[in-house]
């Protein structure tokens, strides 16, 4: 039996299955009920002119991921199908999941067409009848093709994955936008939904596996991913390891949390949404900016279990405030930090200090934290107060906290590598050239991301101490809030959260004794730092074996290979590494070993 036989009695098969599992209330349909004799093919029915009526079936393949059109495919091809008022007015309003079986009738027409071309998406709008079967579920898996096969147009409305592909682009991706789509074979479109929940995302610009459906709009083909993973799968740095073995913070202004002026205008659904992020992040700590009223913050508080919390109490309305699990952070003392510090440089909101001990793993380390949120806006004032505030805090914390484990974050309304106060140098770059300090989210900012709705990276964090070698380089990020909240931007706040991770387990403490050799394969942080253009990076190895040193950007790419492979003897090695040819930014030095062990450390270039 030939593949077109086989599937026109597979769906005799399931129309006559449908009818009777009628009455299970399983299905659900427009008023007209569909002919066997109707059906055709998909390939058939992408063939007959514009404005035919058809009528098809095939298995789903995007559901609500685009808010419209709804896909579906069988074994010779695809199509869409939209309905503005059940999936873009209020909520999706089709219950149906990915393999859920669909028979329906409508006109084939196309979208985003040229006016005089015939190059759109084939779809399938006015339905005159649709019926969704859940019991003839069937998985799709996507189908291998090459971005050349992607442009032939020969895949539209299909699910594919593309290997050994990355997108033109550094930086996150934006709802709505078309990026450069690059495999062996060639370029193409790789499109991001606004709907999709990919926007955020670090644009994939290694080659990796991308897997999407194929659309096409005014003759492009285009890759569209239906979710994050689908549009960046690179694993992060410490995704491996349980979050229950880490330390993980996070900082976030939540525009005007509760207030009844500013801000979302639906309190309630802000409140849920909020919850959402917080459980769905499942942090160790966090401190918030713009907390605006002090009930709220309470019913927040006590809708989290396991976790405590406390605010600053400031005389204005917006306050900073910090959040924490329970079962791993026991608080010391808190308050606000006055000591050389000026109100007026503040913007009235002086900084919220947390002193406590957290216990992952067995381990407790005590950490002093400061929560802060610094004067807005780029004009020279508001520029000079944070300029100010940075240096006062700074002072403070070398003269009481050095050594210690330090946590400087919040809205600092500012950059780190640069100013939006255009030409001027960061307020914060007393605290990124130090290098007592490490400016975790510096690597964020060079890579393009983004916190704020209007593009830049205002919100930071900086650490010091032991917490700077337990960092889990690479583990920095901004959170893909539109991934799981509808309009994020609109209903929850105007900033994504930034969080990163700690591993206590990641660190050799300088107390242990001294031995003829080292104990433990070590990669100490490279001298100087900042650097230019050359710094040494020393590494020690207990016994002989090969290894292999290699130095990346930020977004991954390899841009130097220092060892490769080769052999050492046990004992101390330091290699000079020449950054003469490369940009200013951050850089990331790993350390490999035939044995399978992987150190990273960060460093920056400043020239």
């Amino acid at each position: 039996m030939d593949t077109r036989a086989l599937l026109t009695t597979l769906l005799v098969l399931i129309i006559t299955i449908s009818g009777i599992f009628k009455d299970q209330a399983v299905a659900q349909s427009g008023d007209e009920g569909v002919q066997n004799d109707e059906i055709m093919t998909i390939a058939e029915a992408r063939q007959q002119p514009l404005g035919t009526v058809i009528t098809v079936t095939g298995w789903v393949t995007v559901t609500d991921e685009f808010r419209g059109p709804v896909y579906f495919q069988d074994e010779t091809g695809g199509l869409a199908w939209y309905n503005g008022p059940l999936m873009r007015v209020g909520d999706f309003d089709i219950d149906v999941a990915h393999g859920d079986s669909l028979v329906i009738t409508g006109t084939l027409s196309q979208f985003g067409n040229t006016v005089t071309l015939d190059d759109g998406l084939r779809q399938i709008t006015n339905e005159q009848s649709f019926t969704i079967y859940p019991e003839g579920n069937r998985q799709i898996d996507p189908l291998l093709i090459t971005v050349e096969e992607l442009n032939s147009t020969d895949f539209e409305g299909q699910l594919v994955q593309i290997e050994n592909a990355y997108v033109d682009h550094l930086g996150e991706l934006r709802g709505n936008t078309n990026y450069t789509l690059v495999d062996n074979s060639g370029e193409g479109v790789f499109r991001v939904d606004g709907f999709s929940g990919v926007a955020k995302t670090p644009a994939p610009n290694e080659p990796t596996t991308l897997v999407g459906v194929a659309g096409m709009f005014r003759g492009d083909a285009q890759l569209i991913p239906r979710n994050a993973s689908e549009a960046n799968p690179i694993p992060r740095p410490g995704d491996e390891i349980s979050q229950s073995e880490t330390f993980d913070v996070v900082t976030w202004n939540i525009e005007w949390f509760g207030s009844n002026q500013n801000g979302p205008s639906d309190i309630e659904l802000q409140i849920e949404n909020v919850i959402e992020v917080i459980t769905t992040i499942d942090a160790d700590l966090y401190t918030f900016q713009e907390i605006a009223n002090a009930s709220r913050w309470v019913q927040l508080v006590n809708a989290l279990e396991d976790f405590d919390g406390f605010r600053a109490g400031y005389s204005i309305t917006q306050n900073t405030a910090f959040l924490y699990r329970t079962d791993t952070i026991e608080p010391i003392a808190s308050g606000l930090l006055e000591t050389g510090q000026s109100v007026f440089d503040w913007a009235s909101r002086l900084p919220l200090w947390f002193n406590f001990n957290v216990t992952i793993g067995g381990e407790t380390r005590e950490v002093h934290a400061y929560g802060v949120h610094a004067k807005a806006f780029p004009d020279a004032e508001s520029y000079q107060r944070r300029v100010n505030a940075s240096t006062q805090l700074k002072t403070y914390l070398d003269n009481n906290r050095l050594g210690e484990n330090i946590i400087f974050f919040g809205d600092f309304n500012d950059k780190l590598l640069s100013s939006t106060r255009s030409g001027f140098p960061s307020p914060y770059e007393n605290f990124v050239s130090d290098q007592n300090y490490l400016p975790i989210t510096a690597t964020l900012e060079e890579g393009g991301m983004s916190s704020f709705r209007f593009v830049d990276i205002i919100d930071h964090i900086i650490v010091s101490g032991d917490l700077a070698n337990y960092h889990i380089a690479g583990s920095e990020r901004v959170e893909n809030t539109n991934a799981y909240i509808t309009n994020f931007e609109g209903t929850t706040s105007d900033h994504y959260p930034v969080w990163t991770r700690f591993d206590f387990s990641n660190f050799v403490s300088i107390d242990e004794p001294e031995n003829d050799l080292p104990q433990a394969v070590t990669l100490a942080q490279n001298y100087p730092n900042p650097f230019n253009p050359t710094t040494n990076i020393s590494f020690q190895l207990p016994e002989s074996q090969q290894v292999t040193l290699t130095v990346y950007d930020v977004t991954g790419r390899r841009v130097a290979t220092l060892l490769n492979g080769e052999t050492r003897q046990s004992g101390e090695h330091t290699i000079t590494f020449d950054a003469s040819n490369l940009a200013s930014g951050i850089y990331l030095y790993r350390l490999s070993t035939a044995a399978g062990q992987t150190f990273t450390n960060k460093m920056m270039l400043v020239k």
